[in-house]
C-alpha cells in the first residue's frame, strides 16, 4: 500500500483540491471560508436545489458531482471529518438563493432545498444542526433531507452474527452518488428526465423518491489494504492486511472492516460480496419506506426474478482500471448465476477513500423503487429512474462539463463573487412575523418561564462549575470505551459559557430566552466540538425556536412544551433513544417528566424532582450495553464483549448532563 505523497502535509490540501475541482467546470464557484462549491447561476426553471457533502478524501465526491442536473451545492470538511454546521448552513443558503435577485421580493421566494446526508454520526448531527439553523433564519425556506444508508456489512444476517443489529444502522457508502444523480436529475428535469411544463417536480415527491431509492440500494466494500493520509506516520499494525488476505465490510474512513478472510480467488470474493447484498432482505434499517402503510417483509427475497437492477462498481482509489474492468466482469458473471442482469452498469472512482486499494459493489432494485414512488391512483407522472440516470449533467465527474465561457475569469474574481453572494444572502430579511407570532415573541420572558434573570444566571454558572468539577471523572468514564475526550469537551463548553457571561456576550438580563438559547447553541457549536457539542447545538437551536412559538403562558407548561419540541427536533437528527446508553437517556426525563401532576408543584419541588429523575436516568446507564456511537464497535471480536458492562461505568454524556442539571438547580437555589 502506498504511503508516499506529492504533498507531504494535509495543511491547505483540501482547499487547494477544491480550487482545482472548480477550475474544471466554469459554471461553478467556490466559497473558500465554508469550502462550499455551488452553481453560480442555476437554471431559472430550477426551483428545487440538491445539497450534499461530507469529509474530504472521497474525491471526486462531492465537488465533482456539483453541476446542472446533479448537485446544486456541495460542502467539504477536513479529511474524513464532517463539515461543520456553519459550513453546511452556507451551502444550504447558496443552494437556496444563489442567482436569485436579492433581497427576495414577495413574488420571489428561495428554492426548496433537499439535503442528502450520509449515515455517519458527525454528518447527521452537523447537517441536522445546519438544517435547524436554516429554518430559524428563513422560516419560508422549505427544507427536506434524505439519509443514505447503503452498507450491508454490519447487518447480523449478512455476516452470520447472532448479535443485535447496532442502532446506528447501515453506514453510507458510494451509493450516495447514485442518490445524488437521480435526485439531481429529477429536481432539474422532472419525472422523465426531460424538461417539460406538464408537471413540475416537487420537494415532497423528491423526498419520497430519495427514501424509496435508499430503501432499495445495497452496498458492500472490500479492500486489500488501508489508505494513507498525507502527513501521517506509516501504517500501524492494525492497518496492514497480510498478503493473500482481504478485508470485507470496509467503510470510507479507513476504519476496520467487519472481517478478514483469505483471498482464495477473485470469483470467491465477488460471490461472497453478492451473497451479503442478496441476504440483506427487502426491509431493513437503511430506510423505513412503506407504501400504503405496509412495510416490506424483511424475509422476502430482495431481488426477484425479472426485477430490473442497476450495478454500480466504485473504485476506492487504489485499484488499477485494468483490475477494475476484470472485477466488473466477474461481478456480472456472479449476478448472472442468480438470474440478475443489470439494465445499467457504472464503474469508476466515484467516491474514494484516498488511495485505498479496494472497491465497493452497489445494487439498486429499480422495480421496487418504481413500485414505491409510482402510485397509479395519484395522477402524478410516473418517475423513470433509468431516464434520470441517462439525463445530462454538467457535473464533470459523472459525464464532464460541456459548456465553457468565451472569456476566462480570474480565480480571485470568482472567489470575490462567491463571498459577495453569501454576504448578500445573509442580509435577506426573513418574513415579517404575524401579529399572533409577535405576541408569542414578546411574551416569552424569563418570568414567563418561572425564573428571574438573576436565578437563571446563577443556575448557569452553577451548571458550568459543576461540569468543571467532574471533568476528570467524565474523562475516566469515556476512556474506558470512547476517545477519552468527553470531560474536556464538556469543560470547553462550560468555560466558554462562563466567559460569555463575564464579558457580556451572553447577557441573561438583556436577552429574552429565545435569543439567549440561540446564543448558547452557537457558542457551544464553536467551542465544544464532537458529538456532544453537536447534540447541544441542535438542542439549544431547536429550544430557541420552540420557545418563540410556545403557545401556553403557564410557566411549567411553557417549558414542557418547548423542551419537548426541542427533544423531538433533536430526535430527527440522531437515532439514539432511551436505552441506547447515550446522553439521550438523561435528556428525555429532563424534557418530559413522566409525572403529569408535577405541573402543580412549586418551583422548588419541580427543580428537585427534575434533578432526581435525570440523575437516576444517568445512573441507569451503568448496566446498559451500548447501541450507539463508538462503543458499539469496541470488542467486536468477542474477546472484550463484556468490557463495558464489567466496568459498570455510566455513560459519560448522560453523567455530564446529570452534573449540569444538579449544578443548575443548586445555583438557582443558592445552595
Amino acid at each position: 500500500m502506498a504511503d508516499k505523497h506529492v504533498f507531504s502535509s494535509p495543511d491547505g490540501l483540501v482547499l487547494a483540491s477544491l480550487k482545482g475541482s472548480v477550475a474544471l467546470n466554469p459554471t461553478l464557484r467556490l466559497h473558500p471560508p465554508s469550502r462550499t462549491v455551488y452553481i453560480t447561476h442555476p437554471e431559472p426553471s430550477a426551483h428545487i436545489a440538491v445539497v450534499a457533502g461530507g469529509g474530504a478524501g472521497h474525491e471526486p465526491a462531492h465537488a465533482g458531482f456539483t453541476g446542472h442536473g446533479m448537485l446544486t451545492a456541495s460542502v467539504s470538511g477536513d479529511i474524513f471529518a464532517s463539515p461543520s454546521a456553519k459550513q453546511i448552513l452556507s451551502a444550504i443558503l447558496f443552494a437556496a438563493f444563489a442567482g436569485l435577485p436579492l433581497p427576495c421580493s414577495e413574488t420571489t421566494r428561495p428554492r426548496d432545498v433537499l439535503v442528502i446526508i450520509n449515515n455517519y454520526t458527525g454528518d447527521r448531527l452537523n447537517f441536522g444542526l445546519a438544517i435547524e439553523r436554516a429554518r430559524a433564519l428563513h422560516p419560508n425556506l422549505n427544507i427536506a433531507s434524505v439519509l443514505n444508508a447503503d452498507d450491508v456489512s454490519l447487518l447480523p444476517h449478512t455476516t452470520n452474527d447472532s448479535r443485535e443489529q447496532p442502532i446506528v444502522g447501515p453506514r453510507g457508502l458510494a451509493g450516495n452518488i447514485l442518490v445524488c444523480k437521480i435526485l439531481g436529475a429529477y429536481t432539474t428535469f422532472g419525472a422523465k428526465g426531460v424538461s417539460t411544463e406538464s408537471q413540475r417536480p416537487t420537494c415532497v415527491r423528491a423526498k419520497r423518491l430519495g427514501d424509496a431509492l435508499v430503501a432499495n440500494l445495497r452496498s458492500v466494500g472490500a479492500a486489500l489494504g488501508h489508505c494513507h493520509v498525507p502527513g501521517r506516520n506509516a501504517h500501524s499494525g492494525t492497518e496492514i492486511i497480510e498478503p493473500g488476505y482481504v478485508e470485507l465490510g470496509l467503510g470510507l474512513h479507513n476504519e476496520p472492516g467487519v472481517r478478514r478472510a483469505s483471498l482464495s480467488s477473485p470469483t470467491w470474493l465477488m460471490s461472497e460480496m453478492i451473497r451479503m447484498i442478496r441476504l440483506s432482505g427487502s426491509g431493513w434499517m437503511g430506510s423505513e419506506v412503506s407504501r400504503k402503510g405496509a412495510v416490506l417483509d424483511p424475509a422476502e427475497e430482495w431481488i426477484r426474478p425479472g426485477d430490473a437492477t442497476i450495478l454500480f462498481l466504485n473504485n476506492l482509489g487504489g485499484i488499477s482500471q485494468l483490475e477494475l474492468g476484470a472485477t466488473l466482469e466477474t461481478v456480472r458473471n456472479e449476478l448472472a448465476t442468480h438470474g440478475v442482469f443489470p439494465v445499467r452498469i457504472y464503474s469508476a472512482p466515484f467516491m474514494t477513500s484516498l488511495n485505498a486499494p479496494g472497491f465497493s459493489i452497489s445494487l439498486v432494485n429499480v422495480t421496487r423503487v418504481h413500485a414505491l414512488v409510482n402510485d397509479q391512483t395519484s395522477g402524478d407522472e410516473p418517475i423513470d429512474i433509468l431516464a434520470l440516470l441517462d439525463a445530462p449533467t454538467d457535473a464533470y465527474s459523472w459525464v464532464g462539463a460541456r459548456h465553457w465561457f468565451s472569456v476566462p475569469r480570474r480565480i480571485t474574481d470568482e472567489e470575490l463573487e462567491a463571498e459577495e453572494t453569501l454576504q448578500a444572502i445573509s442580509h435577506v430579511s426573513a418574513d415579517a412575523p404575524s401579529s399572533s407570532t409577535q405576541v408569542a415573541l414578546t411574551s416569552q420572558t424569563w418570568e414567563a418561564l418561572g425564573f428571574t434573570p438573576s436565578e437563571v444566571e446563577q443556575g448557569i454558572r452553577g451548571a458550568c462549575n459543576a461540569l468543571l468539577e467532574v471533568e476528570s471523572e467524565l474523562t475516566k468514564f469515556d476512556t474506558a470505551f470512547g476517545d477519552g475526550d468527553c470531560g474536556e469537551t464538556f469543560s470547553r463548553g462550560a468555560r466558554s459559557i462562563l466567559s460569555g457571561l463575564d464579558t457580556g456576550m451572553l447577557n441573561v438580563h438583556t436577552s429574552p430566552p429565545a435569543a439567549f438559547f440561540e446564543g448558547i447553541g452557537e457558542l457551544v457549536e464553536e467551542t465544544m466540538g464532537g458529538t456532544i457539542g453537536a447534540i447541544f447545538s441542535i438542542f439549544f437551536s431547536a429550544w430557541s425556536t420552540a420557545t418563540r412559538t410556545a403557545p401556553s403562558t403557564d410557566p411549567a407548561l411553557v417549558q414542557e412544551t418547548a423542551l419537548g419540541k426541542a427533544l423531538t427536533a433533536l430526535s430527527t437528527h440522531t437515532p439514539a433513544r432511551p436505552g441506547d446508553r447515550t446522553i439521550v437517556d438523561a435528556l428525555v426525563p429532563l424534557c418530559a417528566p413522566e409525572v403529569p401532576q408535577i405541573v402543580t408543584k412549586s418551583k422548588h419541588e419541580l427543580l428537585e424532582y427534575t434533578n432526581r429523575v435525570v440523575k437516576e436516568a444517568a445512573e441507569s446507564t451503568r448496566h446498559m450495553r451500548a447501541r450507539f456511537g463508538r462503543a458499539v464497535y469496541v470488542g467486536r471480536d468477542g474477546e472484550n464483549e463484556d468490557f463495558v458492562t464489567r466496568e459498570e461505568f455510566p455513560d459519560p454524556g448522560a453523567w455530564g448532563l446529570a452534573a449540569l442539571v444538579n449544578g443548575f438547580v443548586r445555583g438557582v437555589q443558592g445552595t
